[in-house]
């Protein structure tokens, strides 16, 4: 009796097809940044919204970092973009000085934003004198989830009234 291999599928296929897979993965993953920086740059250069709530937030004395909005790959998270993330400030204890005024800010730059989880074990950790939380203005957009340039310009509206209820 002969085998036909015919129908098995040579290894090397497989991890070229993968390859190619991953490679156009992270080519649409650059091209949706791209097209988000652009939508952002396009809002705070033309959009006469986005213009009035960045102004405002400067005439309330909070200048805006040049870094405020950025765009991030969310991954399946169900939101086009948001608002704040929660930083620890790490209370130093008697025993350990070496960590005195330490600051660090708890988010993942490859992620979109933190999960309720991960704000749920701060607010645990603050609870019990272990630490201290501030939220740091900062403002996200999901580059994956944006629809079209006037989608964006939205979602950065939205999110600097945020920013600006926090200025008040």
């Amino acid at each position: 009796m002969s085998q036909d291999n015919s129908s098995s599928i040579d290894p090397s296929t497989i991890a070229a097809a993968k390859a190619e897979a991953k490679r156009k993965a992270k080519e649409k993953t650059i091209k949706e940044k791209e097209t988000c920086e652009g939508y952002v740059a396009s809002g705070i250069n033309r959009n006469v919204t986005v213009q009035f709530v960045y102004d405002r937030l400067t005439k309330l004395g909070c200048k805006p970092p040049d870094n405020l909005i950025r765009c991030l790959d969310c991954k399946d998270a169900p939101r086009v973009g948001g608002f704040g993330a929660v930083e620890e400030i790490y209370v130093p204890s008697t025993v350990d000085n070496s960590s005195k005024n330490k600051k660090t800010n708890n988010k993942n730059d490859s992620s979109c934003a933190q999960t309720k989880q991960d704000i749920d074990k701060l607010l645990a950790k603050q609870k019990d004198g272990g630490a201290k939380l501030r939220l740091v203005p900062e403002i996200y957009l999901c580059q994956q989830h944006l629809r079209n340039e006037t989608h964006a310009h939205e979602a950065m509206v939205h999110e600097l009234i945020h920013a600006v209820d926090m200025c008040r």
